[in-house]
């Protein structure tokens, strides 16, 4: 095994250790307990949903699992969350007419078991094959209802659903197992978080619709444009990145990411303003990208004979890809993009996370930038931070002021110019670069956060958040000796 692939497999092992984010075990295990207790509370309110909840109650979870996250099932559930907190949970409910067929049709979910064709795809954690191009009751209408809410609405575009054959399990096989196989901790999670793919042929105002995650009004679904990828390495880069988007949605219902979720932001490879809530999806997406790509660069040759040469494949080129990407363009790769959101998500937008967001985006920059700096980085590892030998000083002409209540300091830097937010472990970082060597920054460092971390993980948290300085242009290395200032 070589230097690199054993980065790029500690990294796969870190993106599934963190407890609220990265752990899907734990993660089921509290939407279940928020489910279940859902519908404890729901069925005081519903009289008809009590003999039915009682039920569910008995089920285990793999059975739960099959109940609730069935799409209309999940979209009946997370309603009356919302109607009970609005105060308006009553009969006539539609609850309490899915969760009873639901019971009545396991082991199958409701949805599936409205499908004229029963495909499943993936052997660990199987997904079911949306069939609804002929809606023949009640429920398949709904499911193919709201995919029309999803793609049809638009005024520039639109999109059709694609009946499922042989060909395309085939292709969806292959790929799950590639992405297994190349990230088996961070990818198999992943995928354990989708319940059903549907496939399409689609189109938006940004152009081709290659993939897309459910949301709201399909949840637990991703939806695949086979043909448009064409090539297991991209399907297989699709089925991560619309599985990671599940993954958070699971994830975000216990532990809130974002501070300010109305506030937006600009990102130099969109027209549009983002919301914060959008920048931090796509940095959990995109560091899972760049990883996934690592892997394949990196990849044992028994990936290949089973696969192809990702470049021997045809494809549109996006940031995503395996395949092709824009190189020519500045954020062309996924590694470039989760660079530019990880800086600013750290540092001028971190006051719009709460403290949870902000170790949530810590953990993701500190998971990849081990592959990054190896793998990615035109310079050797170690030259964006100096050696032990060198010290780190803030950048001339800087201006900042401090908010002790909101726990962040302000840094405007003119050369930029724009205001930074730094939060209190970058701000702490910032105050230590003053001139000192690195290793009296970290025996410095070392006696304020000791006592809470273990030393190897306060010097991870150290260098990484030293490195985003660094590029941030906010602190800059001292002449060693023998240089010229």
């Amino acid at each position: 095994m070589t230097r690199l692939s054993e980065t790029v497999q500690a990294a796969d092992r870190a993106l599934v250790k963190h407890p609220l984010y990265g752990d899907s075990p734990r993660i089921f295990a509290r939407v279940l307990t928020r489910y279940r207790f859902g519908l404890e509370l729901f069925a005081e309110r519903l009289p008809a949903l009590a003999k039915a909840a009682a039920r569910v109650e008995t089920l285990g979870d793999a059975e739960a699992r099959k109940v609730f996250f069935d799409p209309l099932v999940r979209v009946a559930l997370e309603r009356a969350f919302s109607d009970l907190e609005a105060g308006q949970l009553a009969s006539p409910h539609p609850l309490e007419e899915l969760l009873p067929a639901a019971l009545e049709v396991l082991p199958l979910g409701l949805g599936e078991s409205r499908m004229p064709s029963r495909i499943r795809v993936g052997s660990e954690a199987p997904k079911w094959l949306w069939d609804v191009a002929r809606p023949s009751d009640a429920y398949s209408r709904a499911l193919h209802g709201a995919f029309d809410e999803v793609f049809r609405t638009n005024g520039k575009g639109g999109g059709t659903l694609l009946t499922p054959d042989e060909a395309a399990r085939r292709k969806l096989d292959d790929a799950i197992e590639l992405l297994s196989r190349l990230l088996p901790h961070s990818g198999a999670s992943a995928l354990t978080h989708v319940e059903a793919i549907a496939l399409l042929s689609a189109r938006l105002e940004g152009g081709t619709v290659l993939s897309a995650a459910g949301g709201d009004l399909t949840p637990s679904t991703i939806f695949l444009a086979l043909e448009e990828l064409g090539n297991p390495w991209d399907i297989a880069g699709c089925l991560l990145h619309e599985g990671l988007h599940m993954k958070l949605f699971d994830a975000a219902r216990s532990s809130a990411v974002v501070a300010f979720p109305e506030e937006t932001i600009q990102v130099p490879w969109r027209d549009i303003r983002w919301t914060i809530f959008r920048a931090v999806f796509s940095y959990h997406v995109y560091v899972h990208l760049a990883l996934f790509k690592a892997a394949a660069l990196t990849a044992d040759r028994s990936i290949f004979e089973r696969f192809g040469e990702p470049a021997v494949h045809a494809a549109r080129a996006h940031a995503g890809s395996v395949v092709n990407n824009n190189t020519a363009t500045q954020f062309g790769r996924a590694v470039d993009r989760a660079r530019y959101l990880g800086e600013h998500l750290l540092t001028e937008w971190a006051h719009l996370l709460t403290p949870q967001g902000r170790g949530f985006v810590r953990w993701l920059h500190e998971s990849l930038m081990p592959v990054d700096r190896e793998v990615f980085s035109q310079a050797p590892a170690g030259d964006v931070l100096a050696g032990p030998q060198g010290g780190y000083r803030k950048v001339h002409g800087l201006r900042a002021r401090p908010s002790k209540q909101g726990e962040c300091l302000m840094v405007f830097s003119p050369a930029t110019p724009r205001i930074q937010w730094l939060d209190l472990n970058a701000w702490l970082i910032f105050e230590l670069s003053d001139g000192r060597t690195f290793s009296d920054m970290e025996r410095a460092y070392l006696e304020v956060v000791g006592a809470r971390v273990t030393p190897d993980e306060a010097r991870r948290q150290l260098r990484s958040g030293l490195e985003s300085l660094v590029r941030s242009t906010l602190v800059e290395p001292t002449p060693q000796q023998g240089d010229v200032a």
